[in-house]
């Protein structure tokens, strides 16, 4: 099945792009396509699917949007 990943922030760089299609097996998580990606700190990591917070153990079904990037922080 195919999922749909948009990255920020650095990870663009990092990982070869903004936007990806990645195919993974029915019965996949969250962590399955990180894993994909190549995307290997996973301890602050911020994954939104579908609009909604995610966690890396969240099932996936075919068509998801994911977007993955690391927290934000700062200001006065």
């Amino acid at each position: 099945m195919r999922v749909e990943v948009e990255l920020a922030g650095p990870y663009i760089y990092q990982y070869g792009g903004r936007l990806h299609t990645v195919e993974v097996d029915e019965g996949a998580k969250v962590e399955d396509v990180l894993k994909k990606l190549g995307i290997t700190e996973r301890i602050y990591i911020v994954i939104i699917k579908n609009g909604k917070a995610a966690k890396l153990d969240d099932p996936l079904s075919e068509g998801d949007k994911l977007i993955v990037f690391p927290p934000v922080g700062g200001g006065a």
